[in-house]
């Protein structure tokens, strides 16, 4: 998919000129009199709309206003390159740009495509100011000049962009809807529960080597961190230990095809579940399950831990931080199926498992797709 456009007629702009920064500032978020509070780790790098929210009585501090149709540009760790456009009215993060386009120059369909381009992040990224936590100042932003085209140019290529944009959103709806099939097939004909320590021959946590020991770190043996817990199949992890570093802490390895509870973590950490496709170590904050094939089918039990999700991380316990405990896992309820009726449902949860895997290549698909044209239009930031 291809767009001919004539760049003799874009003009070069100061970016304040052009986009409004909306500094409307909410004191006390529970009076902000909405129902939608945005933070930045609502938003999804290469997702066009805010899709996800939580409520404004979860959080304090200062916050900004906005309205629909204002973009919502996450301007701390804009490497992170969280751009959206909201079309509700509520509150973000004061970590974020709330950026409103000037009509006369600028399509307001337009400005999220603009923003969520590479050419306007490498720029913003470039001018973040800070070492921990870089962020980009209205001040030195409003002064940075891009090449923009004229209204009916910008017109075209926002038509192009949220025709794949919205396509997308019916392919991830779609992959939601299949995906909630799940629940229903999973407590289909139960008729009664143990729990789950009934039906595991080993539970139990890992542990972290000693830091200060460099000869701990470095080895062969893969070494799980809660957020790595993401999935089947997990076999690559981002930091690996000696035989030493097994030998003289309190981990231990995992056996392939245990399933994995992360126990620490935020809302979207904790309790998330995953399974080994090959022996690895984990620290304390993950828990691995070995399933009694005797009692039950694995793979029913990797699917039925998987949907068990929800519940576990409401099973978080703690003031500052809402951890799982080895007790709140093994306590949750199991099906008293046969093996042969556990064997039965996996055989449609796979089918359910390949739809969605299916529709969601094709949703990154779309995406990589319009990163490519996006690129192809604006080229990179000087």
């Amino acid at each position: 998919m291809k767009l001919v456009l004539d760049k003799s007629h874009w003009k070069q702009v100061a970016f304040g000129d052009v986009i409004d920064s909306v500094s409307e500032r909410v004191d006390d978020p529970s009076q902000a009199g909405v129902d939608r509070y945005v933070g930045l780790e609502h938003l999804d790098p290469g997702v066009l709309t805010v899709e996800r929210w939580d409520s404004p009585d979860k959080v304090a501090a200062q916050k900004l206003r906005f309205y629909p149709g204002d973009v919502i540009f996450g301007r701390r760790r804009a490497y992170q390159k969280k751009v959206a456009v909201a079309e509700f009215e509520g509150i973000c993060s004061a970590h974020a740009l709330v950026l409103r386009a000037n009509q006369d120059f600028v399509c307001p369909e337009f400005l999220p495509v603009f923003l969520s381009s590479n050419y306007f992040l490498d720029r913003a990224i470039k001018i973040s100011v800070g070492s921990l936590s870089p962020t980009v100042n209205w001040r030195d932003l409003k002064a940075e000049k891009f090449d923009l085209p004229s209204i009916s140019e910008q017109k075209r290529i926002a038509d192009l962009i949220w025709a794949m944009e919205r396509h997308r959103r019916t392919l991830s709806g779609l992959a939601d809807a299949v995906k909630r099939i799940e629940n229903p097939l999973m407590t289909a004909s139960a008729d009664g529960e143990v729990t789950v320590a009934d039906v595991v021959v080993t539970a139990r946590s890992g542990a972290t080597p000693l830091r200060s020991n460099k000869d701990f770190y470095g080895g062969s043996i893969p070494w799980l961190k809660s957020g790595e817990v993401v999935g089947d199949g997990i076999s690559q992890t981002e930091e690996t230990i000696t035989e030493e570093g097994l030998r003289r802490s309190a981990t231990w390895m995992v056996p392939a095809g245990a399933v994995l509870v992360a126990m620490y973590g935020d809302g979207k950490t904790r309790g998330q579940v995953g399974r080994t496709a090959v022996p690895l170590a984990t620290n304390q904050a993950v828990i691995a399950l070995v399933p009694d094939d005797t009692k039950c089918d694995p793979d029913f039990f990797y699917y039925w831990m998987r949907s068990r999700q929800e519940s576990l991380r409401n099973k978080g316990a703690g003031a500052a931080q809402k951890n799982l405990s080895k007790a709140a896992v093994v306590s949750e309820p199991f099906p008293s199926l046969s093996i042969v009726d556990q064997k039965a449902a996996v055989a449609r949860l796979v089918t359910v498992d390949v739809t969605v895997a299916s529709v969601l290549r094709e949703s990154n698909e779309l995406r990589a797709a319009v990163a490519a044209i996006m690129d192809s239009i604006f080229g990179s930031a000087a």
